[in-house]
């Protein structure tokens, strides 16, 4: 096929993983973050001995931790004391996506820590050993069981926060005029669906996702004037009936969860379930650049994913082989490239 066209990502999206680059100076954020200290400088400078008394810690320990967030960029030292640089200020307001992606981190460079040699020789090994595929347990999502929600809140949680800014760069480029229902296949917390009926007042929105899976999508949209246009659909996507009568089908994160005989039966379901006319997208993570990117601390929870990231080539044959047409393919350059594939349904109208 041929190269995909690159695009540029989003103005605004958050770039945090500059500040997350070395494991110490990420792990004197975390602290920063947890203790208050960058909760008072936002509010302006500061010296140690305030920081250190707000902190309720030693001045000398303060000026270590200082030192360390000096030295990733996130503080600065000057005459009025200790300030937030303007880089991590800038970022600061997605202070959420910050603490998601240390927590997450720092579970994922544990397990490459210490099962790097099953990660690179016996993957099933190493996802059988490891805290980070632990955590994502789909077995418990069936049951509505306090047990299941609260474990399974756990990755819904950091999924949520990841599309809370990747949605955005997503959306720029789907033109949601043109349709009106919405069937967001795997949607998860329905973060991505509401974002898109926010964006468009016309839009309704179908989330299809395990049972528990909705239910704390449910509750992550409850109060939010967009959730009102998005119903929740309890099901397995792979074996279950789909809803019908919607024009527009997205996967957003969704098929490097399965398998490639599994990924090609979910499109195809998801082409049945597709109005005639209508579109799929597809944003996917694409295989990381494995040259001139070092693999640091802020890259250990999509190293761990690395073997399941596909290229585009295997979703767009797919989808050409069931008929698709205008099928497209760009880049988006996040905190590592996305896919973005588009296709029509033949029928109906374009």
């Amino acid at each position: 096929m041929n190269a995909p066209n690159r695009l540029s990502a989003e103005i605004g999206f958050p770039r945090v993983e500059r500040f997350l680059a070395h494991e110490i100076e990420a792990r004197a954020l975390a602290f920063a973050l947890e203790r208050g200290l960058i909760g008072r400088l936002a509010r302006g400078s500061a010296a140690v001995p305030v920081l250190a008394a707000a902190a309720r810690l030693p001045p000398e320990r303060v000026g270590m931790l200082v030192g360390l967030l000096v030295g990733s960029g996130v503080l600065a030292e000057g005459e009025e004391g200790v300030a937030l640089t303007p880089e991590f200020r800038a970022v600061l307001p997605a202070r959420d996506l910050i603490e998601a992606k240390l927590a997450f981190a720092a579970a994922a460079s544990e397990d490459l820590r210490t099962l790097f040699p099953a990660f690179v020789a016996d993957m099933p090994a190493f996802m059988e050993g490891s805290r980070t595929f632990e955590l994502f347990r789909y077995d418990r999502c069936f049951a509505l069981t306090p047990e299941n929600i609260a474990a399974t809140r756990r990755w819904v949680s950091y999924t949520t926060c990841l599309t809370r800014y990747e949605a955005g760069p997503c959306l720029d480029r789907i033109d949601l005029t043109r349709h009106r229902r919405l069937l967001d296949l795997g949607g998860n917390s329905g973060e991505f669906a509401a974002r898109a009926c926010a964006r468009a007042l016309h839009l309704a929105a179908t989330v299809v996702d395990l049972p528990v899976v909705c239910a704390l999508g449910r509750e992550n949209l409850s109060g939010r004037a967009e959730g009102a246009r998005v119903a929740f659909h309890p099901c397995d996507m792979r074996r279950d009936p789909l809803p019908g009568a919607h024009d527009l089908v997205t996967f957003k994160s969704v098929l490097h969860d399965w398998p490639e005989e599994e990924a090609r039966a979910l499109l195809a379901r998801a082409g049945q379930a597709l109005e005639p006319g209508g579109r799929l997208v597809i944003f996917e993570r694409a295989p990381l650049p494995r040259r001139g990117r070092r693999a640091d601390f802020a890259a250990a929870p999509n190293l761990v994913f690395e073997p399941f990231f596909r290229s585009a080539d295997l979703y767009c044959d797919v989808l050409r082989g069931l008929g698709f047409a205008e099928v497209a393919v760009g880049t988006v350059e996040l905190e590592t490239p996305f896919h973005l594939i588009e296709a029509r349904k033949p029928g109906g109208h374009p």
